[in-house]
C-alpha cells in the first residue's frame, strides 16, 4: 500500500476542502508528475497541466487548473529534505483531489507480463482504472510491469509508454492508447528517426531492446518478458534515453 504524505480533496466550484475521495472509477481524468530534488521540482508540470486541461475540455468539465492554483492547493508544511516523489491530480466534475506519496525505484532487472486488455476511452488519462489497479496488486510493480496487448497487438503498459528497438531504429505502438509525457519529450531529444507500426508478439520477440517510459518509473531498461521467452541483448538506446531523462531532473 502507498504511504501518503497527504491526501486533500476540494470542491472544484470553491476549492474548499472536503472529505478525501482517490476518484477511481470516476467520469474524469487524472496526471502524475514526478517530483524531485530538495526544492522540489515539479517535472514537466507545464506539459503535464496542458494534456490535463485538454481532457477535461473533451469530457466537458468546466474547469481549468494552472500552475499556480495547483501548488496553492499542495500542503508547504511538509518536512521533506529531498524529494523523489510522485504528486497525483484527480479531477471529476466537482472535485478535485491531489495525493503525495515517494516514488519506488524500478529494479534493475525487470520483467513485463502480457496481458489481454485495452483501456477504456484510451486516448485520455481517465479514471476508469479499477481493473488495471485489480491487476496490479497482483504482481510487484518494482520488479514487473503489465503489458496490455488487443488482438496480440500489443499497445502500453499499465504505466508506462513502451519503446522497441530493432537495429538501432525506435519502434513505437499503432494504435489507441495514452501517448505520455515522458515519451514525447525523449523523442524530441533523441534524432533517431521513429516509426509507429503494430507490434506482434513476433516483433517483441525480435526485438534488442524494450524501454518502459513514464512520470512514475522515468526510463526502465526490459530485461525479460517470460511468456515470449525474451531476454534483453542490448543496453545502447536505454542508456541514451537514461542520460537524457536524468539531465532534465538535475536542471
Amino acid at each position: 500500500m502507498a504511504n501518503f504524505l497527504f491526501r486533500k480533496s476540494y470542491r472544484l466550484s470553491t476549492l474548499i476542502k472536503v472529505d478525501y475521495d482517490h476518484l477511481w472509477g470516476s467520469k474524469g481524468t487524472f496526471t502524475t508528475i514526478r517530483v524531485y530534488g530538495k526544492k522540489p521540482k515539479y517535472i514537466f508540470i507545464k506539459e503535464h497541466l496542458l494534456q490535463l486541461n485538454k481532457s477535461l475540455k473533451k469530457l466537458h468539465i468546466n474547469f481549468f487548473l494552472t500552475e499556480k492554483k495547483l501548488l496553492e492547493l499542495i500542503s508547504n508544511k511538509l518536512k521533506i529534505k529531498k524529494y523523489n516523489h510522485l504528486l497525483r491530480v484527480a479531477i471529476k466534475k466537482n472535485i478535485i483531489s491531489i495525493s503525495l506519496r515517494p516514488r519506488l525505484e524500478p529494479s534493475n532487472s525487470f520483467q513485463c507480463e502480457l496481458i489481454n486488455y485495452q483501456r477504456i476511452n484510451a486516448g485520455i488519462k481517465n479514471l476508469q482504472y479499477k481493473k488495471i489497479l485489480s491487476m496490479q496488486k497482483k504482481i510487484d510493480m518494482q520488479k514487473k510491469e503489465i503489458l496490455f496487448y488487443n488482438k496480440k497487438n500489443v499497445l502500453e503498459g499499465s504505466t508506462t509508454n513502451l519503446i522497441l528497438i530493432k537495429n538501432n531504429q525506435i519502434i513505437l505502438p499503432k494504435g489507441n492508447y495514452y501517448k505520455g509525457i515522458t515519451m514525447n519529450y525523449l523523442l524530441k531529444k533523441i534524432p533517431n528517426k521513429h516509426i509507429f507500426k503494430v507490434i506482434s508478439f513476433l516483433d517483441l520477440s525480435n526485438a534488442d531492446e524494450i524501454i518502459l517510459v513514464g512520470s512514475g518509473k522515468g526510463v526502465v531498461k526490459v530485461t525479460s518478458v517470460p511468456k515470449i521467452k525474451w531476454f534483453s541483448s542490448s543496453s545502447k538506446m536505454f542508456k541514451r534515453f537514461f542520460s537524457i531523462y536524468k539531465a532534465q531532473l538535475e536542471l
